[in-house]
């Protein structure tokens, strides 16, 4: 009998466990069963004893590092009032551009330019006259022109009272002016001015003024300069007796020819074609005028040619004197 025993085929080799790799990750930690071998060496079935029966392997990835928190600064903040600045200075920045915009185009569009100019109230001025001492021109930009400016310029004219530009968009200029009316002829130094109703004499007669008017005398250039208001006054009076003799209709039969101012305040009167002379005092110079009339009436009737009538006794302003040729 053979020492050797048959193979018993009931009898089976122990199978090797199956082994799960590991993922090829060199950071993986792998734990094999209940061991851990060394993460060098990898597991021999032939010289290693198999691990228990139901072994398993896993892996274990190392926790991701965490990200290091971004150091992030608070932004600054802009003190309120600085905030508001800023926001107005955008706006405002805004607008001067949109504004510079609009002024250009407007202080250069041909839209713009005058193409008419309407004077009124002038009556001694051509209206061309008028509009050039103003500055204003035809193809000139309207917004160009300053009104303010232009009115003051035309009443350097001594005509013109007043003066007032407007203009009327697009191309439209209007200039309205009120002058100055002559009522007497006023001799200063041997130079006879233009005297308006006010006593203002406003310029020196040129040719083509009119002249047909009441001549003022007695007034001497160095009492213009020492007091132009009082000489304004004193213009103004004698014109005041120049309308009573009108309105007591005795410039009809005896135009005036001239108002002589004496230095005390005295006015005396050149009347009619033979220049009679009414010497009217200082005051009270409406009731010696009605007198006057009276006084020549008289004469009239008496067909009586006086030279001179005084009317100026201020005592007795019933006295009157007269004075024949």
């Amino acid at each position: 009998m053979s020492d050797t025993l048959p193979p018993n085929r009931r009898l089976k080799k122990p199978s090797t466990p199956p082994v799960v790799a590991a993922p090829k990750d060199p950071e993986a930690v792998h734990i094999w069963g209940s061991g851990s071998p060394s993460a060098s060496s990898a597991p021999n079935p032939e010289h290693d004893s198999p691990p228990p029966p139901g072994a398993t392997t896993s892996t274990i990835r190392p926790p991701k590092p965490k990200a290091k928190p971004r150091l992030t600064l608070p932004r600054p903040k802009l003190p309120r009032a600085l905030s508001l600045l800023l926001g107005v200075m955008v706006v405002l920045s805004a607008s001067i551009a949109v504004a510079w915009g609009a002024r250009r185009y407007i202080m250069t569009s041909p839209r713009f330019a005058i193409r008419t100019v309407l004077v009124d109230g002038n009556r001694r001025l051509p209206a061309e006259q008028v509009a050039g001492t103003g500055g204003v021109t035809v193809g000139r930009n309207i917004f160009e022109l300053d009104l303010e400016t232009a009115s003051a310029s035309i009443t350097t004219e001594p005509w013109v009272e007043k003066a007032q530009v407007t203009r009327t968009l697009p191309s439209t200029v209007r200039i309205t002016v009120v002058e100055r009316e002559a009522w007497a002829v006023a001799t200063i130094g041997g130079e006879l001015y233009l005297v308006t109703r006010d006593g203002d004499p406003f310029k020196r007669v040129a040719d083509g003024d009119p002249i047909d008017l009441p001549v003022v005398t007695g007034i001497t250039p160095e009492k213009v300069a020492a007091d132009r208001p009082g000489v304004v006054n004193a213009l103004r009076r004698a014109l005041d007796v120049v309308e009573d003799m009108d309105r007591a209709g005795i410039s009809k039969r005896y135009p005036i020819q001239e108002v002589h101012l004496e230095r005390d305040g005295t006015i005396v009167m050149t009347i009619g074609k033979d220049a009679i002379s009414l010497y009217l005092g200082q005051t009270r110079f409406r009731e010696k005028i009605e007198q006057a009339a009276r006084v020549l009436m008289e004469l009239g009737k008496r067909k009586a040619n006086p030279a001179v009538i005084f009317l100026d006794n201020e005592a007795h302003p019933e006295r009157v004197v007269v004075r024949m040729r």
